[in-house]
């Protein structure tokens, strides 16, 4: 979407809600912010008018486009939405909360720029009955709470439409349907123009070479005739776009991009016409195409690159499992998870994932919550314990009472901080929207008082002139440097296993001012290695030692078991049992042998010392009456992870952990790696609230983590990375995703980053350099219209040549 913003005042007869022009004959004229404005139609009238009446105003001053024309008869859209008051259809986008209010996800249609967004939850939350509207704008989706019983679904979706909006049920789906339409519909334009180009430089070609060898007019104004037809379909179909957006923003006085460009296309088209029905002139039909073809593949490669999260994009319910088993008749049934009723009994069996936040009634075992906590131990549970959500029971099986809805559990609540962080993500502003309205005013300035002044020296050569203005200057070169150049980085990175889903990511990797890093899973491998042997006995040898334990956790699917996989495991071993949150005991040639923590070892052995104070997890093995050793564990830090710390602090970055685990591990781990600030025991609000407080006090800040608990963080920072072992949930917030895991890899993509700045710099200092150079000498006189086409053709391929030259030195680096 371009920037400009649609002025307030217009004499012409337009719609000042739609852009659309108004009948002849018709007044639906209305007062908006103390002036008199014309609408097109009384759904337009209607909708500024509750607008206005709402004291909403402002709306239309911070809009960057026009709104859809609303519905005439709003009366009968009001009775099609009263079917979604069905309570059987309403529950399939619904969800009812434990007060009795309902939740409900709509999919908007028309919303375009941040106002909107302001508008729709201004306006629903003013209304009795609604507790919060947030629509978040990458997503076209409106997120609701309200009272069922104040406010029928079907007036809420009337509230909605009422302002000028399409609403529906959300289905990610529907939602996806319309990237893909619109995606297939850019990519037809694309096609023609790109076929187009073909045609016609060939006949472009014919026609220079002609005039240097010679050749007979019939054959020459047969191939102008065969170019017109081509270039017409390619500026009707293809090109149609610009000109559209350039006379509906006009009318209203605003200033965008797409008004040179339309002018360029159709001045050079027009007198490229008159040139070839007259038989007198030049004509420019190549410059035409190529000039459609390139500006079209840029703004492909940037609608991509913007709608690349919402395909990415995925829901953190759908991690959860589709049926449950509830206790229900006197008997255990599986049932959709959607129809579990507050305070119903549900069985988790073990390994299953936790549907339901509840409350542990019976059972006794270990749940993994390191998405949440970064705790990369398990969380020991028994009766009267909560139990969360996407968390997954280890050991023995649980049965608990499930405390509300999916709305009410933590990991919903952990989405909805993910989707308030996707909502105000601050988006690095590029140097070409922050030139852009200038530029555009100065090029039509000059090329204005360029025609005036050859009007009185030469009339004939007025339009000529002006137009070889408007073409040399036509802001292709400079709306082509830094999509050309993100694409070419994106796609070495993507050979180097480096994917690449955030827009304006790179340019504000070039800028760190503080990189942030989770713990475990990212700094640390989240793997447990057995990294020392205490014997306590002189009768025990460490390989006997580890055999032994080995073989005792050959039994258990406890996240230390992997520490001993590697191990010899022939040890005489038998009748094991898992002890939940204790450690494991069995049977060693007929005498009772345990495996865990300190106090669980010492009720067999009760002169089992304490373990050493360091930071490694020890384990304690024991047979009865007799200590037999002390098993230090570690979760090693990858190799490549204090160079990559190194190579920030050089460069002047700060670098911080923020880390949910709580022990005295994270705090040595900071000050091994010589990290400038380590934070334990966060949540992810507490990470996601020290990521703020630096981005208010003006850094630009990197987050790399792994885990759901790191996913809004990692949407909230201006740039982040999720390693090869993330949730799908992170990897989906990440502007970046190291495939192999390989953390000195980030070392590479800041490389990358920088030299990507250096060229986008590169490209805007020729474009703007040959503009300064060319402007001139056109306005001048000195530069045909032919010339020009080809100068600006030429600086678009030297913008696109000085990019490609960004892969190559890349990949000859790397190699």
């Amino acid at each position: 979407m371009n920037s400009a913003q649609p002025v307030r005042s217009s004499t012409s007869l337009t719609c000042f809600h739609c852009g659309e022009d108004v009948p002849a004959g018709v007044d639906f004229a209305l007062e908006v912010a103390g002036e008199r404005r014309q609408m097109c139609c009384p759904g337009c009238r209607a909708v500024a008018g509750m607008i206005t009446e709402s004291g909403l105003e402002r709306f239309y001053a911070q809009r960057t486009a026009f709104n859809d024309r609303p519905l005439a008869d709003m009366g009968d859209r009001q009775r099609d939405f009263e079917v979604y008051d069905d309570p059987a259809l309403a529950k399939q986008f619904c969800e009812e909360d434990s007060s009795g209010g309902l939740s409900a996800r709509l999919l908007l249609g028309g919303v375009s720029c941040a106002a909107c967004t302001w508008l729709i939850e201004t306006t629903l939350q003013r209304i009795p009955g609604v507790h919060q509207a947030t629509v978040n704008l990458g997503q076209n989706r409106l997120d609701v709470r309200f009272d069922q019983k104040q406010l029928p679904l079907s007036q809420l979706f009337t509230c909605v439409s009422n302002l000028g909006y399409q609403v529906q049920p959300w289905q990610s789906s529907l939602r996806q349907d319309q990237a893909k339409l619109e995606y297939r519909t850019d990519l037809r334009r694309l096609a023609v123009a790109g076929v187009g180009m073909m045609q016609v430089g060939m006949f472009a070609i014919a026609l220079h070479a002609g005039d240097i060898q010679g050749i007979s007019a019939e054959y020459q104004q047969l191939m102008r005739l065969c170019s017109l037809l081509v270039t017409s379909f390619v500026v009707i179909y293809s090109a149609r776009s610009f000109f559209e957006s350039a006379w509906r923003h006009l009318k209203f006085g605003a200033l965008v991009m797409d008004l040179p460009v339309a002018l360029a296309i159709g001045l050079a088209f027009s007198a490229s016409t008159y040139a070839s029905l007259s038989g007198d002139g030049e004509v420019y039909f190549d410059s035409v195409v190529m000039f459609t073809f390139l500006l079209l593949l840029a703004r492909f490669i940037e609608k991509r690159l913007r709608y690349q999260d919402a395909i990415s994009w995925q829901d953190a319910e759908q991690t959860l499992p589709d049926a449950v088993q509830v206790w229900r008749g006197q008997h255990w049934t599986s049932i959709p998870r959607q129809k579990l009723l507050i305070g119903e009994r549900v069985l988790v069996r073990s390994g299953d994932t936790i549907p339901i936040d509840a409350r542990v009634t019976r059972g006794t075992s270990a749940v993994r919550e390191d998405s949440f906590s970064g705790e990369a131990l398990p969380r020991s549970v028994t009766v009267d314990d909560v139990v969360y959500a996407g968390t997954v029971n280890l050991e023995d099986s649980l049965e608990a009472v499930a405390t509300g809805t999916y709305a009410d559990s933590r990991l919903a609540a952990l989405q909805r901080s993910i989707d308030a962080a996707r909502h105000d993500k601050p988006a690095v502003a590029k140097l070409a929207d922050r030139i852009a309205t200038g530029f555009i005013a100065a090029i039509l300035l000059i090329a204005a008082l360029t025609a005036v002044l050859w009007w009185q020296l030469d009339s004939s050569k007025a339009l000529w002139v002006a137009l070889s203005v408007l073409v040399i200057s036509c802001p292709c070169a400079l709306s082509l440097a830094t999509p050309s150049s993100l694409a070419n980085a994106t796609s070495l990175l993507r050979r180097k296993g480096i994917i690449v889903n955030g827009d304006n990511a790179l340019e504000a990797l070039a800028q760190l001012d503080v990189a942030l890093f989770d713990k475990t899973g990212t700094l640390t491998s989240g793997a447990f290695t057995l990294q020392s042997i205490l014997p306590l006995s002189e009768q025990w040898s460490e390989a006997d030692l580890g055999a032994v334990a080995a073989a005792m956790q050959r039994h258990s699917n406890h996240p230390l078991a992997s520490a001993f996989t590697a191990m010899n495991a022939d040890a005489d071993v038998d009748k094991v049992r898992y002890v939940p949150g204790r450690g494991i005991e069995g049977v060693y040639r007929g005498r009772g042998l345990r495996l865990g923590s300190l106090v669980f070892c010492q009720e067999i052995a009760p002169e089992l010392p304490a373990p050493p104070e360091d930071v490694r997890y020890w384990v304690a093995l024991c047979l009865e009456h007799k200590p037999l050793a002390w098993l230090g564990l570690s979760d090693e830090v990858h190799a490549e992870a204090l160079p990559v710390l190194e190579n920030f602090r050089s460069a002047g970055v700060r670098t911080e952990l923020l880390t949910g685990d709580a022990s005295s591990r994270a705090t040595q781990l900071g000050s091994s790696l010589k990290l400038d600030h380590v934070a334990t025991g966060l949540s992810p609000q507490d990470k996601l609230a020290r990521l703020t407080s630096l981005q208010k006090a003006g850094s630009t800040v990197l987050m790399v983590g792994d885990g759901l608990n790191d996913a809004p963080v990692l949407k909230r920072a201006d740039v982040s990375i999720a390693v090869a072992g993330a949730t799908d949930l992170a990897k989906a917030q990440a502007d970046f995703v190291i495939v192999s895991g390989a953390l000195d890899q980030i070392t590479t993509l800041v490389d990358v980053a920088h030299r990507t700045r250096q060229i986008i710099i590169q490209n805007f200092g020729w474009a703007l350099g040959y503009n300064l150079i060319g402007i001139p000498l056109a306005a001048m006189g000195w530069v045909p219209p032919w010339a020009a086409a080809i100068g600006m053709s030429l600086s678009s391929l030297l913008v696109v040549g000085n990019a490609t030259r960004l892969r190559r030195a890349s990949a000859q680096r790397a190699s």
